[in-house]
């Protein structure tokens, strides 16, 4: 038998999430509103726009609402907010799987919890990012503390982020 170490602990259970996240998202945007991802997502020009107001199509109405009032207050894109939601999967109180998957008990104490999160100085190249296209806000949550020791977040935040729509 194999013994795990603390640091592979997280390298596998991120590479765990991530091939779950690769084997259930299309499933579930084939199965259309039931899941965390919807129908629309052929957008190739990812990175290129900014979608940070607007309705939005291709998440559960939970992650919906968590990311709507998320980009509110942190003045992220929405589309970047909803795809990160997509990527991380977290419960419908914490979508973005804070502390990990601790409870809030409602959307809007998630939201508060999660944008005190990111005004830590941690995050602060995520929140300088604010003003910049969607592409580049990806890039600062990838290369942030978010997720260490994460391989392929990037390329995880982008594949969600071709599920997600804002109009």
């Amino acid at each position: 038998m194999m013994k795990i170490t603390g640091g592979h602990t997280k390298s596998l259970l991120a590479a765990l999430a991530l091939a779950l996240t690769l084997l259930i998202a299309p499933a579930a945007a084939h199965a259309g509103g039931s899941g965390g991802v919807g129908p629309g997502g052929t957008d190739t020009s990812a990175g290129t726009e900014d979608s940070s107001q607007g309705e939005i199509e291709g998440l559960n109405p939970y992650y919906t609402k968590f990311s709507t009032k998320l980009a509110n207050k942190t003045d992220l894109s929405l589309r970047v907010v909803g795809a990160w939601t997509l990527a991380e999967g977290g419960p419908k109180d914490n979508p973005l799987n804070i502390g990990p998957g601790r409870r809030y008990g409602t959307v809007n104490k998630g939201v508060r919890a999660t944008a005190s999160l990111l005004r830590h100085s941690l995050y602060r190249d995520v929140m300088a990012s604010v003003d910049e296209a969607d592409g580049m806000q990806i890039k600062a949550i990838a290369h942030s503390p978010w997720c260490p020791g994460c391989r392929g977040y990037a390329r995880l935040l982008r594949s969600t982020y071709k599920n997600v729509q804002v109009w």
